[in-house]
């Protein structure tokens, strides 16, 4: 960590350059899941990429990416479909919380995604990972709903 960190932002041709840190979300998401690991075990960076291009094809994607030298240490992806602006994912590895990129990304994809007139701006959050509400509630997020499902595989 050489604290030299610097912001990169673009559009969905950066999108394979969030593969190693979506990887790695992913793979935290399958920790703290207790009924859907299969979800995450079977969920890959292919199909999640067709999910992100689809949503840029029907509107804008904006894609925030962190870095300490070379290094990618974070990202957040956005995307505003039919004027309903969404944190798709933000992530900043473990080792670099609490230095507040995460804010960095998130209010850069936030201050887009209001620059496009958004009504209104949604993000999910993994069962699992309560702990982030805290962090979101910052921005204003607050729970609308919860979703309950039912596992139709078992996980492991």
């Amino acid at each position: 960590m050489n604290n030299e960190i610097s912001y990169f932002n673009g559009n969905e041709t950066l999108i394979d350059d969030i593969e190693e840190l979506w990887t790695e979300l992913n793979q935290i998401h399958f920790e703290k899941s207790l009924d859907f690991k299969h979800r995450y075990n079977d969920f890959t960076f292919r199909q999640r990429k067709q999910s992100l291009l689809s949503s840029a094809s029907k509107g804008k994607l904006f894609i925030a990416i962190a870095y300490d030298g070379n290094r990618r240490i974070g990202y957040c992806v956005s995307s505003i479909v039919d004027n309903i602006g969404e944190i798709d994912s933000i992530y900043v590895k473990p080792e670099y919380r609490k230095q507040h990129i995460g804010s960095v990304l998130m209010e850069k994809s936030l201050d887009r995604i209001n620059s496009c007139d958004a009504t209104s701006v949604t993000i999910k959050v993994a069962a699992g990972n309560e702990e982030a509400f805290g962090f979101y509630s910052k921005y204003g997020f607050k729970p609308i709903f919860t979703e309950l499902q039912i596992a139709t595989k078992p996980s492991p």
